[in-house]
Formats: C-alpha cells, sequence, structure tokens
C-alpha cells in the first residue's frame, strides 16, 4: 500500500468500521447482494465455510476511535481524498454516493469521486495513480485460491511504473505469503480451506481493501 494516508492500518481500520454494508446491500444494490461480514472469499465456494471469517462490523464510535489512533480526531487534519470508480454509472455510481456519504458522516471527512473510463480506472489503479478506488472480482474456478491470490506478496512488481496486474492493492506480507504457499502444496481439501480461512482472517485483520457485499445472481428454474 504506498499511499502515505492508507499505510497506517488505523486509517484502513477506521474506514471499515465507518461502513453499513447491510444498508448498501439492502437499499443502494437492492437486494442483489450480501453484506460482506465475513472475508474476502464468498460464501458458495464448495468446501469452504467463509463463516469461519469474522469481518468488520459497523461501529461509528470505534472508526472515530481509529482514526484518532492514526492522528486525525474527529477528521481534523486529514486530506481530502479521491475515490476513483470507472463511468457508467447505474449501481456502482450509487455504491460510491453511499459509501461517500457514510465515510463524511461517520469521519468528518471529504471525499470526492472520480469518474474515468474503465481502461483508465485500470491503468490507473495498477500502476498506483489511483489510492482510494473501486473494484470487484468473479471467481475464475470455485476456489478460495482464486480470491486469495489477488494479495499474493510476490506478485508486486519492484517499482511503481510496472504495473501490479494480480496484486493491484501491492500488498505484502512474509506472514501471508508463507502461509498462501503452504495451502498451495497443502493436497487435503479440508486442510487446505482450513488454511485458506486462515489467510482471509489476515486479510480481514490487515484491512488493504474495504469489502462492502457480495454480489447475489437469482435464477427461476421450471421444476
Amino acid at each position: 500500500i504506498p499511499d502515505k494516508v492508507f499505510k497506517d492500518k488505523n486509517v484502513r481500520l477506521a474506514f471499515n468500521h465507518a461502513i453499513d454494508r447491510a444498508k448498501i446491500a439492502d437499499f443502494t444494490a437492492k437486494g442483489e447482494g450480501v453484506p460482506a461480514m465475513n472475508g474476502f472469499v464468498p460464501m458458495g465456494i464448495p468446501g469452504y465455510d467463509n463463516t469461519a471469517v469474522k469481518g468488520h462490523v459497523y461501529d461509528v464510535k470505534k472508526a472515530k476511535e481509529y482514526l484518532a489512533k492514526a492522528g486525525y480526531p474527529e477528521g481534523k487534519g486529514f486530506p481530502k481524498i479521491t475515490l476513483q470508480i470507472n463511468s457508467g454509472g447505474g449501481r456502482n455510481l450509487d455504491v460510491a454516493e453511499a459509501i461517500k456519504s457514510m465515510l463524511s458522516d461517520a469521519l468528518n471527512i471529504q471525499i470526492e469521486l472520480s469518474q474515468v473510463v474503465w481502461a483508465q480506472h485500470t491503468n490507473n489503479v495498477e500502476t498506483g495513480k489511483a489510492n482510494f478506488w473501486r473494484f470487484g472480482w468473479v471467481a475464475d474456478y470455485p476456489d478460495p485460491n482464486n480470491f486469495l491470490n489477488l494479495f499474493y506478496g510476490k506478485n508486486v512488481p519492484k517499482t511503481m511504473e510496472e504495473p501490479a496486474y494480480t496484486n493491484p492493492t501491492r500488498y505484502v506480507n512474509k506472514e501471508y505469503d508463507a502461509l498462501y504457499e503452504k495451502a498451495l502444496t497443502t493436497t487435503n481439501e479440508a486442510e487446505r480451506n482450513q488454511l485458506y480461512a486462515r489467510l482471509d482472517q489476515m486479510l480481514v485483520d490487515d484491512a488493504p481493501v474495504l469489502l462492502i457485499y457480495y454480489s447475489m445472481n437469482r435464477r427461476l428454474l421450471q421444476p
């Protein structure tokens, strides 16, 4: 996490506790999402229990405490930051507006929204030109690895000039990397999923991301 403001874990934890995920999932996403009350890996992955991972709860008092710990009591001195999203409006913009409002109300800070076309958005994110941004992720295959590999430190390039395709947060944690590598070589599925849950909990605790909701699609099937 190269940005000097978000380098402080207390800031990241403050943001995570300032968001009412249930309200966003139920009203902004109109019920087409489940609040991300667990880890980065959503429910529905075969053999993986995402409820074993304890996510962040909405707690404005705790959010304010973390921001004060970071040196910004009641938001004083906190710089104006920009939340970058890809253009196109719709739910993407609605969710961003909700996040902006909740952070501003809870932490007394200023958030600006910036909408850019998708190609510029991904380029800004991957080259570290954006410090607060929106991404979504859909699995290529039904395994926790397809989510947790996005935080493998050895995928982070050596310079900011090189794009970080597979770890855009540029999260580096040696303990995470060692456990991730152990999981890759664990053939027992139950043991491997336990290791993945530990990795997922590490992500929650370190908070390189602000999880909002797990998207959900409904299909009606003829009996």
